[in-house]
């Protein structure tokens, strides 16, 4: 009778352990989600300067309903020149590089393999489920994700900002 009683405890301790630790990412999720939504509301008020940056480039994926989440312990490739911006956004990963303008984005993005964005003769960087996104000062690898899901954030960014208000 104790071994039974021993194995229900048991069993339902780890039962709900299991779901202590889902509840707990889901609130971390929802967190991070609630976060870079907030920025995104900040960058709705922000002028345009007709370039990407941090608040305008989370403004456009929460827009297109993408729920990103910023992955602060990602580390970018070298050939890049600049910092990694690297979101989860659902099972993907979007690895953004914001330039300080166009002509430095396509000095670096100039001497890549755009199939395999990355320098020619370079090992595989990037699992082969990859897209190359380039649009004015910003270049972007997302990494995984269905056609749709691709499609959708690559329409997101490829849309461009909004042209800056003139005075």
């Amino acid at each position: 009778m104790r071994a039974v009683l021993l194995a229900v405890t048991v069993s339902v301790a780890a039962c709900s352990s299991g779901e202590d630790k889902q509840a707990k990412a889901e609130r971390a999720a929802s967190a991070a989600i609630a976060a870079e939504s907030t920025t995104a509301a900040a960058a709705a008020s922000m002028p345009s300067t007709g370039k990407w940056d941090k608040p305008h480039l989370v403004e456009r994926l929460v827009r297109a309903g993408l729920a990103p989440q910023e992955m602060h312990d990602q580390k970018g490739e070298d050939y890049w020149k600049v910092p990694l911006l690297a979101y989860q956004v659902g099972p993907s990963v979007l690895n953004v590089y914001i330039y300080a303008d166009s002509a430095a984005r396509r000095q670096v993005t100039a001497t890549l393999d755009t199939v395999m964005a990355a320098p020619p003769g370079r090992a595989m960087v990037y699992p082969m489920r990859h897209i190359l996104i380039i649009q004015n000062n910003l270049a972007a690898v997302m990494v995984g994700g269905t056609d749709t899901q691709q499609e959708r954030v690559r329409l997101a960014i490829e849309a461009g900002l909004p042209a800056p208000a003139r005075r």
